[in-house]
């Protein structure tokens, strides 16, 4: 019997030591089913065939951090689900955000998301209040989710434009702990000493400073190193890994590096927009952003550290809020970015084209890791034989100089406009079917689907439902 589809001519990036090999991939029920060397004896007939001669294979990426809801509630998981299959994504994974339990919550994003997504997502919960935490089980078996951020900045007032209570060190201790009982799930850490913060913040509105760079110097990088040291101390304490998420500083990298050195574990996560912009790109507001955009030498110092490994993955921290919440001075703009399409093509024009960045890194970085991480892995982030057939075809000769209408999402403004970048994708496949191509999305509004996580360590097969 033949074959559903075969990748030919093709190099792909296979994680953990693969490296770039010359393969054809045979695709049935949705899954990869084989490699073929080039003129195996072997090879089925297909009943249909895509030529990848010249271009590069990778594991479909996998966003871990999105913020869908934080533009338009109501279309967001289709306007930007769409954007992230045109540029390669095919799971992403989006951050529940209320004071109250998720139950009202959950529902609501899980119709949304069933009936207009595009690509595979699964949730992610914000914690902030003690009876959030009261309720983990449910969440974790009910909701199929495991993983669970804390804003160490939201305290006071800090967290009220989103709607979140404050919190205070106690509550983390008490969320770290109740993960710690409980393996397998992970604590996602918005790491920043907001206390300093205030005093700095002070300061400088009083001077009259009004920039990226004032807006870096009031949350300066001491900041976010001094709370991720206190997030892994507190998960070390209580049995957890602790997952930094936008990690923005080569400070914060140096501490990761001691405290892995005297045998801790830690996850560390990075975005697109501190590997290509500093505070004084010429932005003006629309940079803003919490971590802020930092300096030259940090932007290089996440490049190191992704290249030696001490970066694990590679997330958009996407809102994709409009340009006119980014207005004004920098103390009252709106933080946040729109940068979900942008992971692959900054990866590998900035890192593989001009940095030398291995590509199997890349595919570590973007898929991989996420999937390991965060309960997904084997059947995403890999394209060994029974995975799910996400994929990615890269052209690194294609060069495209981006707009932010051509990112196909609902954000009209980019901080990348009219910057070229050269490696775009140029196809995606979710399960086994073609999603975009050249540009053109081939997909249905709720083709995507949700991603009920199970209650186990990262080797467990994902379970979707």
């Amino acid at each position: 019997m033949p074959i559903d589809t075969l990748v030919h001519g093709a190099q792909v990036v296979l994680p953990y030591g693969g490296g770039v090999q010359r393969l054809d991939l045979g695709i049935e029920d949705g899954r990869i089913s084989a490699h073929f060397t080039p003129g195996d004896p072997a090879i089925r007939e297909a009943r249909s065939t895509i030529d990848a001669g010249g271009k590069i294979v990778l594991p479909g990426v996998i966003d871990p951090h999105t913020h869908l809801g934080l533009g338009d509630p109501q279309t967001d998981y289709f306007s930007e689900t769409r954007a992230a299959a045109l540029h390669g994504v095919t799971t992403l994974v989006n951050y529940l955000m209320s004071k109250d339990p998720y139950e009202e919550e959950y529902k609501t994003n899980r119709q949304r998301g069933d009936s207009q997504a595009h690509v595979d997502y699964g949730l992610h919960a914000i914690i902030s209040t003690r009876e959030q935490i009261a309720e983990l089980d449910k969440y974790i078996s009910d909701y199929g989710i495991t993983s669970f951020k804390f804003f160490m900045s939201f305290r006071g007032d800090e967290g009220a434009y989103i709607g979140l209570t404050p919190i205070d060190d106690g509550l983390m201790f008490e969320l770290f702990e109740a993960l710690g009982q409980r393996p397998g799930t992970v604590a996602c850490i918005h790491a920043e000493n907001i206390e300093v913060v205030w005093s700095l913040r002070d300061r400088l509105q009083k001077s009259g400073d009004d920039d990226l760079k004032a807006w870096h110097d009031s949350r300066p990088p001491f900041t976010e190193a001094e709370a991720a040291v206190r997030a892994m101390l507190f998960a070390r304490e209580t049995g957890n890994v602790a997952y930094i998420v936008h990690t923005s500083a080569g400070k914060t990298l140096e501490e990761v590096r001691r405290f892995r050195s005297q045998g801790g574990e830690v996850h560390i996560e990075t975005c697109p927009h501190y590997l290509t912009h500093t505070y004084n790109s010429p932005v003006g507001s629309l940079g803003k952003q919490n971590p802020p955009l930092r300096g030259p030498e940090d932007v290089e110092a996440l490049w190191e550290g992704i290249a030696d490994g001490t970066v694990d993955t590679i997330g958009s921290d996407h809102a994709p809020r409009l340009g006119d919440r980014k207005q004004g001075s920098v103390w009252t703009a709106s933080p946040g970015q729109p940068n979900l399409p942008l992971i692959l093509p900054v990866l590998l024009s900035e890192g593989v084209r001009r940095r030398g960045l291995a590509l199997e890194r890349v595919a570590e970085i973007s898929s991989a890791n996420n999937a390991r991480i965060f309960g997904l892995w084997p059947a995403k982030g890999s394209l060994q034989e029974g995975a799910d057939a996400d994929l990615v075809i890269v052209d690194l000769e294609k060069e495209k100089t981006v707009t932010a209408a051509g990112l196909g999402g609902r954000a009209d403004y980019s901080i990348y406009e009219g910057m070229t970048l050269t490696g775009w994708p140029v196809l995606t496949m979710l399960r086994g079917q073609i999603i975009a191509r050249d540009g053109q999305l081939l997909t249905e509004a709720g083709q995507g689907r949700f991603i009920h996580r199970p209650y186990a360590g990262p080797e467990a097969e994902v379970n979707s439902r």
